[in-house]
């Protein structure tokens, strides 16, 4: 009998765990980086440039203040740090991304300030679109 009870239970347990999953991209259709205290967006342009931009609780572009920012991309041939440039809502890369057309991890480190311990992001950079969303996968908002 308490089987009988348990199982529709943890069904429904399992299920809203399952929609909890989907996440949500940033403002620009990039991937969302739940930083402290503000958020940032991961972005890869058709250039295959990053951008990185800090975004506000309404997720409105904000100026990155005195935070620092690193990259690097991680292929198959090596490590690879990414030199940034600061814009006026965060920061953009002076290269492009190594590799075209391989999937590899890019690391995003964010630091408050040049001494401050590091928020590490670790993304799996596959620029192919998402067949549900639409988005790059990286992006992706989807649950699969």
């Amino acid at each position: 009998m308490k089987n009988c009870l348990l199982l529709p239970l943890f069904l429904l347990s399992a299920a809203l765990a399952c929609g909890a999953d989907k996440s949500t991209g940033g403002p620009r259709g990039g991937r969302l980086l739940e930083s402290s205290p503000l958020a940032a967006e991961f972005l890869v342009t058709p250039e295959r440039r990053i951008e990185i931009t800090f975004l506000d609780s309404q997720r409105q572009p904000v100026a990155p203040g005195t935070r620092v920012v690193a990259v690097t991309a991680e292929p198959k041939s090596g490590r690879t740090p990414l030199a940034l440039t600061r814009t006026a809502t965060g920061f953009v890369s002076t290269a492009a991304l190594p590799s075209p057309g391989e999937t590899y991890r890019v690391v995003v480190q964010i630091r408050e300030n040049a001494e401050a311990r590091p928020q590490n992001f670790r993304i799996d950079l596959n620029l192919a679109p998402c067949g549900e969303c639409k988005l790059a996968e990286y992006a992706c908002t989807c649950t699969h």
